[in-house]
């Protein structure tokens, strides 16, 4: 199909303006009458050339032939009788090309266009309001008449109702004949060359059945004008009948014959062009499909009607090791796969064959297609094929009409997958069976760790008791002979015993955080803090205070009591101020509660900051009077990691410090950092 040859500016503007001229003269001295007694019927052929130019190009191009006279010669030729009413009779005549001009520019922007916005279709309301114009405003200016102008002084000051009538009737006729006029000269490929219009799809025949239409109304005319010259009028002559001399009777039969043929060719071009543009969009579709079944990479072939193979791809015979040349044309598209005859999944999707007959071929082994309605997709093992695993999917083809033609089938050899995944199945059950091995020698050595801490704990906490009891009964017994020194350093005997003591209870509860089942339970803080504060004994000089409402969290008390314990006895301890306090909050954040401990003790340097929670590690210089073992911090980390939080201080030295803690909300993912 050619594209449109593009005409310039000028080539236009000139066109416009001479077919504007060419209406003027048509319209002034070759306008057709036909007789409907009493009044006559003159039809302005001149307009069709303006009406060709706005259908083409445009509303402006046609206001441009409008102008330049193709819809002017009306001024000089209903001028005299008018009168005033030609300043409203006239008008319509060019604002009618500007009209139809607009719809023919909106028309060509869309890629369908209803038959409502058809030119034929558009006409109707305009000839509406041209016939309100006629038989209202223009009635009403002929009764201003004679107007003060020497050549209209004749016009009539009235007109009969009968007469508007007929010229509104008339008007409406001749516009939608030069209407059909255009559509015919706009479908004949000459005409569509010179005004630069790209060429239809079978344009010629297009073409060949317009001019046969025009050819058989001349035949006609010829032949009505014969018989009239031999049967009904024999006193005149043939050339009188034939152009010179024609009866007005026989002018308009004659007329409505040819344009009836033209609107029965015009019809027969529609139909034909539509049919053959459908006609080719299948022959377009199916070469789309070749290309696409023979370009694919991946195999495939396609059953049409009476489930006979139509295609069968190159890689469809390197998969199943058949051509096709041996495949096309037949129904033999299940040899490649099953042994016995069977229908394949293409032919039952051909079918229609509902989920439940499917299953019948592919037990549970198929899926539906979620994205082409009437699609399935199954996978299968295939002896035939070399023991080929092959996932596989039909999908129906449907014509124009919705009506099942066919179907396409595509393969794709998985075996390599099937066997990975075989591989990866049996890995996975070794992992397993490892992981199960190592957890078992982790419980069993992890068992065999606490059973040796409390073997230790005893051993040690025998000799430390004894020692003591020793250390009580020597100053006890001895008390006379040994002066104040010995007895101090008796003192500091027991002082170092009870240290020790204490050394090991806080590595055994170090120990068995997050190696003893403890159950998990809904722990109410509040009460939880309060009873924590007395239990520790507070000096007078500091005060403690819980800010904001505590939540309730799920874990292990003991391990909630240790971390509040341990967290407040470190601020109790180390405050050096005559009036010390400790703040206890908490925030509610999306996922986690943050908690903060905060002091106004003596604070901590930030390059210690990492060493305080390591085990046995205390800022604080040794006396006999200290306790700290330098693994509460350490037990306070661990609880608060294994109940998937973090732990990190903020302190400035003089001015005191924070310690903050998060614990997740019950549900909620490990976020911890």
């Amino acid at each position: 199909m050619k594209e449109t040859i593009q005409k310039s500016f000028s080539y236009k503007t000139i066109v416009s303006i001479l077919f504007g001229f060419l209406g003027f003269a048509v319209n002034f001295w070759f306008t057709a009458e036909f007789a409907f007694p009493p009044f006559t019927a003159a039809v302005l052929i001149g307009l069709l050339f303006p009406m060709l130019i706005t259908l083409t190009w445009g509303w402006k191009y046609g206001l441009l032939s409008a102008l330049a006279g193709g819809c002017q010669s009306m001024w000089w030729i209903w001028g005299p009788s008018n009168g005033y009413a030609i300043f409203l009779v006239v008008p319509p005549f060019t604002l009618w090309v500007i009209w139809h001009g607009y719809w023919a520019g909106w028309r060509k922007k869309q890629n369908a266009c209803p038959w409502w916005l058809s030119a034929y279709a558009v006409e109707i309301p305009f000839r509406i309001l041209n016939t309100i114009n006629l038989l209202t405003l223009s009635r009403w200016a002929i009764t201003l008449n004679p107007p003060p102008w020497s050549w209209a002084a004749g016009a009539a000051n009235t007109i009969p109702m009968p007469f508007s009538t007929f010229v509104a009737i008339k008007q409406a006729v001749v516009g939608y004949v030069i209407l059909l006029l255009a559509d015919v000269l706009l479908n004949l490929g000459f005409v569509r060359k010179f005004f630069g219009l790209k060429e239809e799809y079978n344009q010629a025949n297009t073409s060949y059945i317009i001019s046969a239409s025009l050819l058989i109304g001349g035949f006609v005319w010829l032949i009505d004008s014969i018989i009239s010259y031999l049967v009904f009028q024999p006193g005149n002559s043939l050339f009188d009948l034939l152009a010179l001399n024609i009866p007005p009777h026989d002018i308009f039969m004659r007329t409505l014959f040819i344009l009836a043929c033209l609107i029965g060719g015009l019809l027969a071009s529609y139909l034909l062009r539509g049919q053959h543009e459908r006609d080719k969009a299948l022959r377009d579709n199916e070469e789309r499909l070749v290309q696409i079944v023979e370009g694919n990479p991946i195999p495939t072939f396609v059953i049409g009607e009476n489930h006979t193979i139509t295609h069968w791809n190159k890689a469809c015979e390197n998969l199943t090791g058949c051509s096709a040349s041996e495949m096309v044309g037949t129904q033999k598209q299940n040899l490649p796969f099953y042994s016995e005859e069977r229908a394949v999944l293409a032919d039952l999707v051909m079918d229609g064959a509902a989920e439940k007959d499917i299953s019948r071929h592919y037990t549970s082994k198929f899926n539906k297609s979620s994205l082409v309605e009437g699609a399935f997709e199954v996978v299968d093992f295939f002896p035939e094929l070399d023991d080929k695993w092959l996932i596989f999917t039909a999908a129906p083809l449907i014509d124009h009409q919705g009506k099942v033609v066919g179907a396409i089938e595509t393969l794709r050899d998985i075996t390599e997958l099937k066997k990975t995944e075989k591989e990866l199945k049996h890995h996975t059950k070794n992992l397993e069976q490892l992981v199960t091995a190592r957890t078992l020698e982790l419980e069993d050595t992890n068992q065999e760790l606490i059973d040796f801490a409390y073997t230790i704990s005893h051993d040690l906490k025998a000799p430390l008791r004894g020692i003591n009891q020793l250390a009580g009964w020597i100053s006890s017994d001895y008390a006379d002979v040994l002066d104040q020194e010995g007895q101090e350093k008796l003192g500091l005997l027991v002082s170092r015993t009870k240290h020790m003591h204490k050394l090991i209870e806080d590595i055994l509860k170090y120990s068995r955080i997050g190696r003893t089942a403890a159950e998990k339970q809904k722990v109410d803080l509040n009460p939880l803090v309060r009873e924590t504060i007395e239990i520790l004994a507070v000096p007078e000089n500091i005060q403690i205070s819980i800010e904001n409402e505590l939540p309730t969290v799920v874990g292990v008390y003991a391990h909630f009591e240790q971390i509040f314990q341990n967290l407040l006895s470190n601020a109790i301890k180390f405050i050096d101020k005559p009036e010390g306090f400790v703040k206890i909050g908490c925030e509610d954040n999306e996922n986690y509660w943050q908690f903060n401990v905060a002091d106004n003790g003596p604070g901590i340097d930030e390059k210690y900051f990492d060493k305080i929670f390591q085990m046995f590690q205390t800022l604080a210089p040794t006396s006999e009077e200290d306790e700290s073992t330098g693994i509460g911090l350490t037990l306070v980390k661990k609880i608060v990691e294994m109940h998937g939080g973090r732990v990190w201080l903020e302190s400035t030295v003089g001015e005191g410090s924070t310690f903050f803690f998060t614990l997740l909300k019950q549900g909620a993912r490990n976020e911890r950092k």
